[in-house]
Parts: structure tokens; sequence; C-alpha cells
């Protein structure tokens, strides 16, 4: 197993460096993020075998606890951005990380999509259940589920639909860390005129993505670029519960660092 070794963050903090020194492995560091409120080994400890395996296969990767959030207990003033930008500082001057990939899962690609946007040390984003809009894809892959329904739950979606609402409720976007509408697209082409490499995957698990047309239709032109690599899973919930899916998934972001992200 590769070694693993306590750093010490801003504020008191610290995180767990796993893998390679950069002049002996790919010299680029994955910093998992913080899933919701979810302690860094992540869901079902997803981020402790991803770091374990990425180590195996020559990746350095730092999980560590935002402000707030599992032994990160203290909250902090500090703009969540500037306390990922100044891990990356800590793993620069005192480790020799220069190239980083930021992102994980639901609100951690929130995150990372800003890191990246903000650092241009970023090299990799990683996307799970992240920004896509609900388009023309998701309205047609809506109303083909709705037609696939038995009759008895038309019935009751109709019931739901006449009956008084106190008023407009949360959308996705309300829920997440987004940028403004139509806004994506520039911001993803900056990415990849950069050269950042990205990693799309959508779950079941995420209600408002439900066709895989709509990641271009979210992205436009851009998102065809050999940089980025796409998977949906519909099959697949929001957390990977099922041991299956971990491993599918830590394959998956395995492979892709091993084919985007050596030296």
């Amino acid at each position: 197993m590769s070694s693993e070794e306590i750093v010490i963050l801003e504020e008191g903090r610290f995180g767990v460096l796993a893998g390679p020194p950069p002049e002996q492995g790919s010299g680029v560091c994955v910093l998992l993020l913080n899933a919701g409120f979810i302690h860094r080994s992540g869901p079902f400890r997803l981020h402790t075998r991803l770091a374990r395996r990425l180590a195996a296969s020559g990746h350095a990767s730092l999980r560590f606890d935002a402000p707030g959030v599992g032994d990160s207990i203290a909250r902090s003033d500090v703009p969540l951005v500037q306390t990922i930008r100044a891990a990356m500082d800590v793993l620069q001057f005192r480790h020799g990380y220069s190239r980083f990939v930021v992102g994980g899962l639901c609100s951690a690609a929130d995150l990372g999509w800003q890191v990246a946007l903000a650092d241009a040390r970023v090299c990799g984003l990683l996307s799970i259940d992240g920004l896509a809009r609900k388009g023309w894809w998701y309205r047609f892959a809506r109303l083909r589920r709705g037609l696939a329904k038995n009759p008895v739950a038309w019935v009751r979606a109709l019931h739901r639909r006449v009956r008084p609402r106190p008023g407009p409720g949360m959308t996705d976007a309300d829920l997440r860390d987004w940028p403004a509408d139509g806004l994506e697209r520039a911001q993803f082409a900056q990415l990849i005129e950069r050269g950042v490499s990205m990693f799309f995957l959508f779950t079941g698990g995420a209600s408002y993505f439900l066709h895989r047309r709509q990641f271009g239709e979210t992205y436009g032109a851009a998102s065809r670029s050999a940089a980025v690599a796409f998977e949906h899973w519909p099959l697949c919930d929001h957390t990977f519960f099922a041991a299956a899916d971990r491993l599918r998934l830590i394959d998956s972001i395995d492979d892709w660092m091993g084919r985007h992200l050596r030296r």
C-alpha cells in the first residue's frame, strides 16, 4: 500500500495526503472535496478507496474536511474557493505539487468548477452529479417516462396537478451553487481552451438529468472535446450505495486519470 501522511493546513485543519511524491508519479494531486456534509472519507469510504487506488497508479491525492464539516468543527469566514486554493498552496510549497485535479460529488462538483475557473494550477475537474440544465431533452425524457406509466399513476399525477399549490417550489439550481443560466457554456469553453481535462458523470440520483443529450445541450459544442469524458449511469444512486457502483466509479476515474493526466 502507498504511504499516507498528515498534512497541516490553515486554521488548524489537516488532511491526509496519499500517493507518491511528484517526481516519482504523475505529478498530479487530486483534491477530494467533501460531498455535502459527509466526512472526508466520502460516502461509504469512497474517497479513501479512490485515494488508495490512485496512489497505486502513481497519482497523489488529498482528502480533507472543509470548515464546519467532519473533523473541521470550527467554521470559517474565508470563502470556500479561497480555502481550497490555500490547500493547493500548502501542497505546492511544502510538497512540490503544482498540478491539481479538483471536484467530487454534488456540491463538491460545484466547488470544483469554481476553483478550476479561479486557479490556473487546476488541470483536471471531477464533476459527479454536477451542473446540467433542464432543456428540451430533459422534457422529452420526462414525457417518455410519463407515457410508460400505468393509468393509475396518470390519475394520481393529474390529481397532484389540479390541487392548489402554496407557491413555486425550490428548483435544483436554487439548491446548488451554479453560475447564472447560460454562463456555463462560456466557462466550459474557457476551461477547454486552458487545457483542463474533465470527467463528468450523472447518476440516476440527479433528478434534473434524464437524458444523455442534456450534456451537449448544457455545455455546447465544446462538450465534444477530446479532453472531456462523459458518462450517464441512470441505474446508479447518488451516493453509490452499491459496492459494485463504487468499484465501477473508482475504475472509471483511475482510467480517466491514466489517459488524460500523465506527465
